[in-house]
């Protein structure tokens, strides 16, 4: 079979098996992140802000929800330029944050605008061939042909 790329298959896949790879490693990062929160909850609490009237603890709660799903969303696959592009703005804004004139800018913030630059990826190349997405979206595409008759 002959295939119409200037590239060998065998290297469009490696481009998706990195995204994969690159998937897997920032959502496990989210994880990782979220459960050192939780352990130093109290410390968490007393410095977390209060977002749209509620109090720390209820915001943290509903942010760490947030993260946690938008993080599956990323391992897995699905939707995943949605999630990461939500993620990105998400660190976009502690970024920020830490460059307020009061406020110092802190390793957490570096490591934040290099979070930014994974996020920009997966937004621009998206949950690549090994997503569920995709592969939802092949599985209607074949119904749908079948039906027709193709």
């Amino acid at each position: 079979m002959k295939h119409h790329s200037k590239y060998p298959p065998d290297t469009r896949r490696m481009k998706d098996v990195a995204i994969l790879f690159l998937r897997i490693f920032i959502g496990s990062i989210v994880y990782l992140h979220l459960i050192g929160q939780m352990q130093t909850y109290d410390n968490v609490i007393n410095h977390y802000p209060h977002l749209l009237g509620f109090d720390a603890a209820t915001s943290f709660a509903i942010v760490a929800i947030v993260e946690a799903i938008l993080a599956t969303m990323i391992i897995l696959g699905l939707f995943t330029r949605f999630a990461s592009s939500v993620m990105m703005v998400v660190a976009a804004l502690s970024v920020a944050e830490a460059m307020m004139p009061d406020a110092l800018p802190t390793e957490r913030a570096k490591l934040d605008f290099v979070y930014m630059g994974i996020y920009l990826t997966l937004v621009i190349s998206g949950g690549g061939y090994y997503s569920f997405h995709l592969a939802r979206y092949y599985t209607t595409k074949v119904q749908s042909n079948s039906q027709k008759g193709l």
